[in-house]
């Protein structure tokens, strides 16, 4: 099965913030940029992907991305639902057959887990080869992954509340869908006790620890 992966990223300008009372922006940037860094490295681990690649409205985001070695697509409309859906209609076209997005701030995700959804999504879609499977976040109402087959199969609909709003798009459109609920891929980094509570799990003592830690 051929999987093209997709991160969305936002401006580097100013990111995060949220977490504007504890971090600079300048080590707010560095945040976006390892937690960035981190997941690509595990999805090259995982050996899956045909193609890994970073989404993004902003040219100095897809230089970064190519800089280390991922290719990037510059978005020709703003919007993150814009920015997937522009990824999947490429990805359709180059008959790629699955797409899997993440997104850039679940920093916990690693090889062992993108294998198991991968394995659970390939079930699913084993006798139509179509199918969606949504993992969501801590309180169950975003979609912090998502797997698509084919990349293009339903509309995105992301933003508040998006895992019933995708739910909804797979019902009407009468396609195989099923959540997969990961303590790790639910874990995002968007306020201070988010970030604190990461910090913790993976025995780091600052985020600048964190960051030394990963050069």
């Amino acid at each position: 099965m051929t999987i093209w992966s997709v991160v969305p990223l936002k401006s580097f300008k100013r990111p995060k913030s949220r977490l504007n009372d504890s971090l600079s922006l300048e080590q707010r940037r560095i945040l976006v940029k390892t937690m960035f860094k981190d997941i690509m490295n595990e999805q090259k681990k995982c050996k899956l992907f045909t193609k890994r690649m970073v989404v993004s409205e902003d040219k100095d985001v897809i230089k970064f991305a190519k800089a280390f070695g991922v290719d990037g697509l510059l978005q020709r409309k703003p919007g993150l639902n814009q920015g997937i859906s522009q990824i999947a209609e490429l990805a359709k076209k180059k008959k790629i057959q699955t797409l899997l997005i993440i997104h850039g701030d679940v920093p916990r995700v690693d090889k062992t887990i993108l294998k198991l959804i991968l394995t659970k999504h390939k079930k699913l879609i084993k006798n139509s080869k179509k199918g969606v499977t949504l993992v969501p976040d801590t309180l169950g109402e975003g979609t912090n992954c998502m797997i698509c087959s084919p990349p293009n199969i339903i509309k995105f609909r992301y933003g508040p509340g998006s895992c019933l709003a995708h739910l909804e798009e797979a019902y009407n459109a009468n396609v195989k869908c099923q959540i997969y609920r990961s303590k790790k891929l639910a874990m995002d980094i968007d306020k201070d006790v988010d970030l604190n509570s990461f910090l913790k799990k993976k025995g780091f003592l600052s985020v600048d620890d964190y960051f030394s830690k990963k050069l």
